[in-house]
């Protein structure tokens, strides 16, 4: 089960214009159908990879749709936008 931070929900609210409820609903869907840091290869993996060196208490790395969503354990501590020239290298993993 999932759990969501202060600065997460503010986050979501902020980025993606989603209430508390919403917010955990979607960092439950993002937890489990997300790619991992071990399903992306390429640019993708590397740019994972920075996020996790700028904060090494990440240790769940997700990508949902255009959204990255960083997780301590199960417990979501931020969401940021995927960059523009990544977007297309998740589409075809078919995570949209």
């Amino acid at each position: 089960m999932t759990h969501t931070t202060y600065h997460a929900e503010d986050r979501a609210k902020e980025r993606c214009g989603l209430n508390k409820k919403s917010t955990e609903r979607m960092a439950k869907i993002a937890y489990e159908k997300g790619l991992r840091h071990s399903d992306c290869s390429g640019r993708l993996h590397k740019y994972i990879t920075s996020l996790y060196f700028y904060n090494q208490s990440a240790n769940q790395i997700r990508v949902y749709g255009d959204k990255v969503y960083i997780f301590h354990n199960e417990i979501l501590i931020t969401i940021m936008n995927l960059p523009n020239n990544l977007k297309s290298i998740v589409n075809k993993k078919g995570h949209k």
